[in-house]
């Protein structure tokens, strides 16, 4: 498996991926392609790598660094998925405090559309997260 380092700016409607390591392969002056979609730059590099370096996919992995002027729109991207998967953790660790809350209240006769107002919830979502 080769890592190739992948940069990619915007140039007006198009990503433009260089591919350092492609510069002067097989007659190659610039490792550069492009994109009209960010979701494509990964497969557009894959499929430029592959053609000129005459390998197959799968012995390519990507490490891409993209910039739109001075947004380094990578490092926002692995910022909002760390902020993303926080959020899960955090999300999942309140549906754990509300369900056994719900439960406790129940086993002490508290009726569910107080349990409810207590959890920020309806009745009826309170009644799942007691009987679940």
């Amino acid at each position: 498996m080769t890592v190739y380092r992948i940069d990619v700016s915007r140039d007006d409607r198009w990503w433009m991926i260089r591919i350092p390591q492609l510069d002067g392969v097989n007659g190659n002056i610039e490792g550069l392609t492009q994109a009209r979609r960010y979701a494509d730059i990964s497969k557009e590099a894959t499929d430029y790598i592959c053609t000129v370096a005459d390998i197959a996919p799968s012995t390519v992995e990507l490490s891409i660094t993209a910039h739109v002027g001075d947004t380094d729109v990578t490092a926002a991207a692995e910022e909002l998925a760390r902020a993303r998967a926080e959020a899960a953790r955090q999300e999942a660790r309140a549906m754990t405090i509300a369900t056994a809350t719900a439960r406790l209240l129940a086993a002490d006769g508290v009726p569910v559309r107080d349990i409810g107002a207590v959890l920020g919830v309806t009745f009826q979502r309170a009644s799942q997260l007691a009987n679940s």
